[in-house]
C-alpha cells in the first residue's frame, strides 16, 4: 500500500468480544487475516487487569502478536476524569495515570499512546520529558464533534509547532471530517415505519448540498412523506444540535481539508473511521479519495487504522467484511492517486 502502513483497531471487534462471541486470541487472528500490519488496542476494553496488567498477560499479548506477525502500534487510553465522586481529576492525577499507561504500553511493545482532550495541552507539554525517556509518541485524538479549528485543537497545534518533537502529535479521527449521516442510518427502521426512499434522498441532499433544513423538511412533505419521516430526519439525518449531551454531528459539505493538511505533519497514526463501505469500495459520507490525495501529496508515511463503527446503525452487517473492504479501498485509492 505504498507508504501507508495499515493498522486494525481491535475496538471494531468490541461488541462481539464483550458478548463472548470472539475470544481475545481470535480477535488478534482476525486482525492479521484481514491484512493488518499492526494493531491498536483500547486499554480499558481489552487489556486484562487494566490499568495494571500482570507480567504473565503482557507476555501472553506479546506472544500473540509475534505468532501472528502483527506490530503493536497504538495503545489507546482515556482520562477517567469522573472516577471520584464530586470532583474531576486534578492535573497531578491526570499525569500520573497517563504515565502509568505509557509505561505499560512500552512494556507491551507499543510506540504510540493515544489519549483524548481531557489531557490538556499544558499537561501534555509537562509529559513530554516522560515520553522522550520512554521513546513513546504521545498523541491526542481529534474526534468529532471537534475539528482542527476548534480552539482547544488550535492550542495543541501551537504546542506541536513550538516543541517540534517527534514524541508529541495527533491522531486524527475521520469522524471529524464526515459529511452527512452514515448510509446505514435508516437500516434499523422497519420498511413500513417510514418512507425510506424519500429519507435516503434527503440524506444524500443533506450531505452534498447547502439546502437549508427547513427546505428539506418541505421537500419531505412534497414527496409524500409524513410527520414520522420529518421526526426521523431531524433526529437521525440532520446535525446533532450544539446542546446535545454526546454524539458526532454530521458535517455537511465542508469538512476541513486545509486543517487536515496542516495537522498531518504531526501525525504518525490516524483513525480511518467509517460506518459503511459498499461493494464498489465507496464510503458514503466520508471523502476518502480527497483525504488520501492529501496524504500522498504530503508524503504521509504513518499508519491508518480501519475503525468500523457501523454496528451502531445495523448490527446485521458483517463487520469483518466491512474492515476487509476498507483495507481494499485504501489500497485502491493510494494506487490511483
Amino acid at each position: 500500500m505504498g507508504n501507508i502502513k495499515h493498522s486494525i483497531t481491535l475496538f471494531g471487534f468490541g461488541h462481539k468480544y464483550i458478548q463472548g462471541i470472539y475470544t481475545f486470541e481470535e480477535v488478534i487472528q482476525k486482525a492479521k487475516k484481514m491484512g493488518g500490519d499492526g494493531i491498536e488496542i483500547v486499554s480499558p476494553q481489552m487489556v486484562h487487569g487494566h490499568p495494571n496488567p500482570s507480567d504473565e498477560w503482557i507476555e501472553y499479548f506479546k506472544g500473540l502478536c509475534a505468532d501472528n506477525g502483527l506490530v503493536p502500534v497504538c495503545y489507546s487510553v482515556y482520562i477517567d476524569s469522573g472516577k471520584h465522586k464530586g470532583r474531576f481529576l486534578n492535573e497531578t492525577e491526570r499525569m500520573t495515570c497517563t504515565i502509568n499507561e505509557m509505561e505499560y504500553a512500552k512494556r507491551m511493545g507499543f510506540s504510540i499512546v493515544r489519549s483524548q482532550d481531557a489531557l490538556l495541552p499544558s499537561t501534555m507539554e509537562k509529559l513530554l520529558p516522560y515520553a522522550e525517556e520512554l521513546g513513546i509518541h504521545l498523541a491526542i485524538e481529534l474526534h468529532g464533534p471537534w475539528s482542527p479549528s476548534t480552539p482547544i485543537f488550535q492550542e495543541y497545534a501551537e504546542l506541536f509547532e513550538r516543541k517540534n518533537s517527534e514524541y508529541l502529535g495527533i491522531v486524527m479521527d475521520f469522524s471529524a471530517f464526515s459529511s452527512g449521516a452514515p448510509a446505514t442510518v435508516l437500516n434499523a427502521f422497519p420498511d413500513d415505519v417510514c418512507h425510506k426512499d424519500i429519507l435516503n434522498e434527503i440524506n444524500h441532499l443533506y450531505a452534498t448540498t447547502e439546502i437549508p433544513e427547513d427546505e428539506l423538511i418541505s421537500m419531505i412533505k412534497e414527496k409524500g412523506g409524513d410527520e414520522i419521516d420529518i421526526m426521523i430526519a431531524k433526529k437521525r439525518i440532520f446535525s446533532i444540535g450544539p446542546d446535545a449531551k454526546f454524539g458526532t454531528p454530521y458535517y455537511r459539505t465542508h469538512p476541513d481539508y486545509d486543517g487536515f493538511r496542516r495537522l498531518l505533519k504531526w501525525s504518525k497514526y490516524m483513525h480511518g473511521k467509517f460506518w459503511y463501505i459498499d461493494e464498489n469500495l465507496n464510503c458514503p459520507g466520508i471523502d476518502y479519495p480527497g483525504f488520501v490525495k492529501i496524504m500522498k501529496e504530503e508524503g504521509y508515511a504513518g499508519y491508518i487504522a480501519s475503525e468500523y463503527e457501523g454496528e451502531a446503525f445495523d448490527a446485521s452487517i458483517d463487520d469483518e467484511e466491512q474492515i476487509a473492504r476498507h483495507i481494499r479501498m485504501l489500497e485502491k485509492l493510494w494506487a490511483e492517486v
